[in-house]
């Protein structure tokens, strides 16, 4: 009997054991059930900020093309030397698109077109930078546009390193987005500027008009 009733002692104790054991994981899987899900990590984008009206709604342009002068009163941030070379190719391709400039002291151009470019010397070259705005004769901003060249390796001063042809492709691209704007055309691309510089051979160059 003693050994009988000690088999029965403990197979309650071994069965009680086994009774927690399932009450415990009951409780831990209601408890995972009801636990609030942990929420996953989002990526935080910032604000998208919309460039200027002027960047993005050029004014439409207030007499014809035809009727169109325009004055370039100042290429800032160029050597004089290199300033010269470079309006003397704009008259260039000016005179190619038949946009009709005049001197700087010609008080009344229609419009009156001002630059600033920049030369910045990179890993793999220098930078050419042009920012261009076109005013009306109230002296409001009806157009800005800008591009960026690069060129062969960069000295201690990089202006050293833009040539001729940089400064040409610039003037062709520069008169393509003003053609390109008089006209009421889509912008100009470096398509358009490329067919001007290949056209450009045929045509006599003017005597300086800038």
């Amino acid at each position: 009997m003693g050994f009988m009733s000690g088999t029965k002692r403990t197979g309650s104790l071994r069965l009680s054991g086994a009774v927690l054991a399932i009450v415990l994981a009951s409780v831990l899987t209601a408890c995972q059930s009801t636990a609030p899900a942990r929420p996953k990590p989002s990526v935080v984008v910032g604000p998208t900020v919309p460039a200027p009206p002027e960047a993005t709604q050029p004014a439409a342009p207030a007499v014809p093309a035809d009727m169109a002068t325009f004055s370039f009163d100042q290429i800032k941030g160029v050597p004089t030397n290199k300033q010269d070379e470079l309006a003397k190719a704009i008259a260039k391709y000016a005179q190619l698109r038949n946009l009709h400039l005049v001197r700087r002291t010609d008080t009344t151009a229609t419009y009156h077109v001002w630059g600033y470019l920049s030369a910045v010397g990179g890993d793999v070259g220098t930078n050419v930078t042009y920012v261009w705005d076109i005013l009306d004769q109230s002296g409001n901003r009806v157009l800005r546009f800008s591009g960026i060249e690069i060129t062969g390796g960069a000295n201690d001063d990089p202006w050293q390193g833009v040539d001729g042809s940089v400064l040409d492709t610039i003037a062709a691209r520069t008169v393509e987005d003003v053609y390109a704007w008089i006209n009421r055309l889509p912008q100009a691309s470096a398509t358009g500027a490329q067919a001007a510089q290949a056209g450009v051979a045929s045509t006599k160059p003017p005597a300086g008009t800038l």
